[in-house]
């Protein structure tokens, strides 16, 4: 089931575990026992993927505010955006998830690749809406 359970008002103090939503509605409960050394914190998280975006996919591309993830080990996971220096941010293209212990990146090669299209997709869509009437 999606949960997100927000410790505080910002989002990188959350913690989103990621499964299917329950079909039925009615009672629900969940215990997390969960315990680790964060070695990394969520600015150095973001500053990681803002280097890996930037020197590997495009530099039209930053993090945004990483959220605590829980899946097979624990990340930060860091939306990636898609900004045009002239006009700001247009979307999210992707996320990249930074491990919280190590400090490696979780990223394949497929990962940038959709990270990449889905941007070509925006900026097309960005400049089509945004081109002059000829």
């Amino acid at each position: 089931m999606a949960v997100a359970v927000n410790t505080g008002y910002r989002p990188e103090n959350s913690i989103v575990l990621l499964r299917q939503p329950p079909s039925e509605v009615g009672r629900f409960s969940l215990s997390l026992n969960i315990s680790t050394t964060v070695n990394v914190s969520p600015a150095e998280a973001l500053r990681k993927v803002n280097r890996f975006v930037q020197h590997e996919v495009s530099y039209l591309m930053r993090g945004d505010s990483p959220n605590l993830l829980v899946a097979d080990r624990i990340y930060w996971h860091v939306p990636v955006l898609l900004a045009f220096p002239s006009y700001g941010v247009l979307g999210q293209v992707g996320s990249i998830n930074v491990d919280v212990e190590t400090g490696a990146l979780s990223v394949e090669d497929q990962t940038i690749e959709e990270i990449k299209q889905r941007a070509q997709d925006l900026a097309d869509r960005f400049t089509s809406q945004t081109a002059p009437a000829g």
